[in-house]
């Protein structure tokens, strides 16, 4: 019996050593990245000529997918991918590029370029009288609060909360639009949901712009799907 005994011990043991090992699941990041937003590549323009899809990965409008991030504690990325962007990374004050969005229900949204000049040096669109002419650096793009009613048919109002400047890379096709969690009011536990765009019906958008765009226009939108929660600190 002890023999017996020693030897399902010495099997069981064994058995243990040359068992394969059970990958452990991986655990999520805090704070993200989160897929808020996915399109097809290939269908800008398709509100107008689905036959112009492929001009749109030629001036980086064409959207593929959205993701939000912590940069850190004090900032969020809002990632736009897209199916290319020019080898200079865009086209100086042509493409327009804009995100709807909520924080805890309060309407939010921003829109930017590779280059706004034209409509950076006093943004036509702030509901408090445009400041002295200032230089808004390159990849610009003005945070909102509030639902802006341009394109409603009523008086243009927006309420400018902040500028920020983006990345533009090529090689990822990606631009990466630091917003800081201050400007927008979010804080830990707070919840980023898609919001909607007044002209385009949708959370995300690019299309073709000079000083501004049109939903009329050849153009790629993606509405959001998902919701990001900023972690909460420890």
């Amino acid at each position: 019996m002890k023999k017996l005994v020693a030897a399902v011990v010495v099997a069981v043991s064994l058995a243990a050593v040359l068992a394969p090992a059970v990958a452990s699941k991986p655990k999520k990041k805090k704070g993200g990245p989160v897929t808020v937003a996915t399109d097809p590549d290939g269908d800008w323009g398709g509100n107008v000529n689905g036959a112009v899809g492929p001009v749109g990965a030629g001036v980086g409008q064409d959207l593929v997918e959205a993701t939000i991030s912590m940069a850190d504690a004090k900032t969020i990325n809002f990632v736009i991918k897209v199916a290319g962007l020019p080898p200079t990374g865009g086209v100086p004050e042509f493409a327009r590029y804009g995100w709807d969005f909520t924080v805890n229900g309060e309407a939010f949204g921003m829109s930017g370029n590779f280059t706004d000049y034209g409509r950076g040096i006093c943004y036509p669109l702030n509901t408090n009288s445009c400041p002295p002419p200032r230089d808004p650096g390159m990849q610009p793009f003005y945070i909102r609060q509030g639902p802006c009613t341009v394109g409603t048919g009523g008086p243009a109002e927006c309420n400018l909360v902040a500028t920020v400047n983006a990345a533009f890379d090529v090689a990822a096709g990606t631009i990466t639009i630091p917003v800081p969690a201050e400007a927008i009011e979010a804080k830990p536990g707070s919840k980023i949901a898609p919001g909607s765009n007044a002209s385009y019906a949708a959370t995300i958008y690019a299309a073709p712009a000079a000083l501004l765009s049109s939903a009329n226009a050849p153009h790629d939108s993606m509405i959001g799907t998902a919701t990001f929660t900023v972690p909460k600190r420890k």
